[in-house]
């Protein structure tokens, strides 16, 4: 028993890490999209993001993991896909036709918020101080870092709207899978969830006519391009997705949102590097808030049986 504990406080840490490294890295990824937006449409950007992640770790399930989903769990995880790495992907390239990536990056923070008021609504853990002073911490930092942000432009309240809406969504996900996402190894959870989005978006997209030979052909106009969606695929898609998972796995969803807070810091050194957009003072005070809020949430790494009061 007493070598239970700090195993699983070590696990509780490691997934603490890659819930920080997650977003950081899926936050330069906005700027990747950011940066092919105007040439790429949106649902062709998501398909190749999650066709290209599913393809790089679809191998590596079948040869490493087992026990894939059966029965009803089956239409469950294909419904959960559908929903997070189909609809809120799709929400995520559309608002960046009409947003900066800095200001996408920021509204994305607003996910722990939502996932805290989600997970204590539904019982899914409890409501502890430390929480929500982070989580409150973190949302100001947004909030600032929104009001300082020099790089919004005309039109962009669409893009801005589009966004919290796919923060919606996945913290509507964070919180409805933390029962079932632990039946399955990561690797087989996030294919099983890859494939049916890009599948879903791929069937939309033929059926509305936007996607087609025309619109790949698009990506392969230029080197960058490429480059660019091969990022998006790649670190975006098959690196994120999966160490998020795993987080979501193996702590509570909010200590996993709250490291979603991150996101904006990767949107924002993304932007500078290769979007030259203008950051400002405010904006990096904001990011402190948010750094700010995400220790406070974690500097007591409890087990998740006193984060879940509902059981496993």
């Amino acid at each position: 028993m007493t070598g239970t504990a700090p195993a699983t406080k070590r696990l509780a840490m490691l997934a603490a890490i890659a819930a920080v490294v997650a977003p950081f890295a899926a936050g330069t990824t906005l700027g990747a999209i950011r940066f092919v937006a105007d040439d790429i449409d949106p649902l062709t950007i998501t398909i190749l993001r999650l066709g290209i992640g599913a393809a790089v770790l679809l191998p590596l399930a079948l040869v490493f993991a087992r026990g894939w989903p059966r029965g009803r769990d089956f239409w469950i995880v294909i419904g959960f896909g559908v929903l997070m790495f189909g609809i809120s992907q799709w929400l995520v390239s559309a608002s960046l036709a009409y947003t900066t990536a800095a200001r996408g990056g920021i509204l994305a923070s607003t996910v722990p918020f939502m996932t805290l008021a989600f997970a204590v609504g539904l019982r899914a853990e409890r409501l502890t101080c430390l929480k929500a002073v982070g989580v409150g911490v973190a949302t100001l930092g947004v909030a600032f870092a929104l009001w300082q942000d020099a790089s919004a432009i005309p039109g962009g309240w669409r893009g801005d709207l589009l966004m919290f809406a796919a923060s919606l969504v996945l913290s509507i996900y964070n919180v409805a899978t933390r029962k079932v996402i632990r039946r399955y190894p990561p690797l087989i959870f996030v294919v099983c969830n890859l494939l049916p989005g890009a599948l879903f978006l791929g069937i939309v997209g033929t059926l509305t006519g936007r996607v087609g030979a025309a619109s790949f052909a698009s990506v392969a106009a230029s080197e960058n391009g490429i480059l660019a969606v091969l990022y998006i695929g790649i670190v975006g898609s098959a690196f994120t997705y999966f160490l998020w998972l795993w987080a979501l796995r193996h702590t509570s969803p909010t200590r996993v949102a709250i490291g979603l807070t991150m996101n904006p810091v990767g949107a924002l050194v993304a932007a500078a590097i290769i979007l030259d957009e203008t950051i400002t003072l405010g904006v990096w005070i904001g990011l402190a808030c948010i750094a700010g809020g995400i220790l406070a949430t974690n500097w007591q790494l409890q087990d998740r049986s006193q984060d879940k009061p509902d059981g496993p």
